[in-house]
C-alpha cells in the first residue's frame, strides 16, 4: 500500500502579513496541509503491509516564511511527521519519506506568481522522484528530499 499526501494551497498566499490572515484561513490551511494527512495516515497504517510506503509532500521556501506563515508552518510540520513516523514504523518495515519541492509550475502558481514561472520546477520532475521513492527498489526511509529546478534531488530538512 502506498500513501502520498500533498497540497497546493497557493490561493492562500495572496495575504501577506500574518495578522491579516483570517482565523478560518489559518485553520483551513492546517486542516488541509497537516491534519488531513495525519489522520489519513493514522487510519491507513493498520491496513499497510510489510514494505508499505508513505510519501508526504512538503515545500521548500527560498525566502523564508514571510507572507505565507500558515502554509509554511503546515509544510514544516509535515516534515516532522515524516521523520517521527519513519522512526515509529521502522520495525513494521514501512518506509516514510517526503519530497520538498521548491516553487512548482502549477496552474495556481502561474496564476499568482507568473513572474517566477521560469524558476519553477515542472510537476513531471517531482513525479519522477515520487516514482523512485515508491519503487520496490527504494529502501530509503526518514528522509526529506529537496527538489529545485535544474538540480538533482538532495537530502534536506527545514530548508
Amino acid at each position: 500500500m502506498l500513501l502520498v499526501f500533498g497540497t497546493d494551497q497557493t490561493k492562500f498566499m495572496q495575504e501577506r502579513i500574518f495578522e491579516s490572515f483570517s482565523q478560518q484561513v489559518i485553520l483551513d490551511t492546517y486542516a488541509v496541509g497537516l491534519t488531513a494527512p495525519t489522520l489519513l495516515t493514522h487510519a491507513f497504517i493498520p491496513l499497510m503491509k510489510n514494505g508499505g510506503k508513505i510519501l508526504n509532500i512538503s515545500g521548500t521556501f527560498e525566502n523564508g516564511a514571510k507572507g505565507w506563515l500558515p502554509y509554511y508552518v503546515s509544510k514544516k510540520a509535515i516534515e516532522d511527521l515524516t521523520i517521527g513516523l519513519s522512526e515509529e514504523l521502522k520495525d513494521k518495515n514501512i518506509q516514510v519519506n517526503a519530497i520538498s519541492p521548491s516553487d512548482t509550475a502549477t496552474e495556481a502558481y502561474k496564476k499568482y506568481f507568473s513572474q517566477y514561472m521560469d524558476e519553477a520546477i515542472e510537476p513531471s520532475q517531482i513525479a519522477k522522484q515520487v516514482a523512485r521513492l515508491c519503487s520496490d527498489e527504494s529502501k530509503v526511509t526518514g528522509k526529506v528530499f529537496v527538489m529545485k529546478k535544474g538540480k538533482e534531488p538532495y537530502e534536506g530538512y527545514h530548508s
